[in-house]
């Protein structure tokens, strides 16, 4: 099994628009990090500039890393969270606010570079539109390129080793954003066709988005784009981020077994929001749903799932497969 990495902005009081006070408490940066550090099973943690790291905390954060021997995995820049980002970021039409956006990207990819940190990604999130015909997709599409190529460019002239990488994500914040599919944002990747720039590939994103999980996983890992992964789980409604397999163990399964089939090496990153429960209980849960994952998927190669799936035919035969590999595994 990958290390995995826990996204410490969802191991706080969380607020959502029924209830903007949320259920919980409020938790400090410094005390979730060492919370991670002490749940079995969680080797990184990820996080953003400034909102959760900054040039005043920095110090600290760097010596609770060293003491939990904890790994910074992911830090991207904050690029929705505030007024000025609110119809857009990196696509928006005013060049003032593409430019803060890429600088504050410039700033995350700064800040890896001091945690020697393998992944940053971009979630368009506010790029998009709520109308139809609000925006103009041929120029926010055009504006987007042009700023994520001012950022690669920034990292190739400072020989920084951070990937970065898109999370597409149909809806929510805006009724709908850029880049909604996994194969609409594989296409701006081959586009833009640079090294260091590929797919973030959220579980949870690609759900509500109704794809075939499966194939997507398999499209951007053939084109060699698959750079980080966010594993979560929902029904297909809406974005829940409860931990992977909870609502479907089987897709779980499925998607560990194209990670296994084309040896994805990355890191295995959660992305959780317990509005109502306890945050170390999602990550225990997300640790073992993953695990058995992984022993269900080298039960399945041992017992000839490589074998049926070359064939291509054999569906009743394949999930007999599985449901006896999970039983077998648990």
């Amino acid at each position: 099994m990958n290390k995995i990495s826990m996204g410490i902005w969802g191991m706080t009081n969380l607020r959502d628009r029924f209830n903007v006070n949320g259920f919980g408490d409020e938790v400090g940066v410094l005390e979730r990090i060492k919370v991670c550090g002490e749940t079995k099973g969680i080797d990184g943690i990820e996080l953003h500039v400034p909102t959760e790291i900054d040039d005043a905390n920095a110090d600290e954060i760097e010596k609770i890393l060293g003491d939990y021997n904890l790994k910074m995995v992911q830090l991207c820049g904050h690029t929705w969270t505030e007024k000025k980002y609110k119809f857009g970021a990196l696509g928006d039409t005013d060049p003032k606010v593409r430019s803060a956006a890429v600088d504050r990207v410039k700033w995350a990819l700064d800040m890896g570079a001091r945690f020697d940190v393998p992944i940053s990604v971009l979630w368009p999130a506010t790029d998009g539109n709520d109308f139809p015909l609000q925006t103009d997709y041929i120029g926010l599409y055009d504006r987007y390129v042009e700023s994520v190529r001012q950022i690669l460019d920034y990292l190739h002239r400072n020989k920084y080793k951070t990937k970065i990488c898109i999370e597409p994500k149909p809806f929510e914040p805006r009724s709908w954003i850029m880049m909604g599919t996994t194969a609409s944002a594989l296409s701006i990747v081959q586009e833009i066709d640079d090294p260091n720039f590929g797919i973030n590939i959220d579980v949870g994103h690609s759900l509500i988005a109704k794809e075939n999980i499966e194939d997507m996983f398999s499209l951007v890992l053939r084109a060699g784009k698959l750079f980080h992964t966010h594993f979560d789980d929902n029904d297909q409604q809406a974005d829940c981020d409860i931990p992977p397999g909870c609502a479907n163990f089987i897709r779980l399964v499925s998607i560990i077994y194209v990670l296994d089939q084309m040896n994805y090496d990355g890191w295995f990153g959660l992305d959780l929001f317990p509005y109502r429960d306890d945050p170390i209980e999602f990550m225990e849960l997300s640790v073992e749903n993953l695990q058995f994952a992984q022993r269900v998927v080298e039960l399945m190669n041992q017992k000839g799932a490589r074998e049926l799936r070359a064939v291509g035919t054999k569906g009743p035969e394949m999930s007999r497969l599985i449901l006896n590999c999970i039983r077998e595994a648990n």
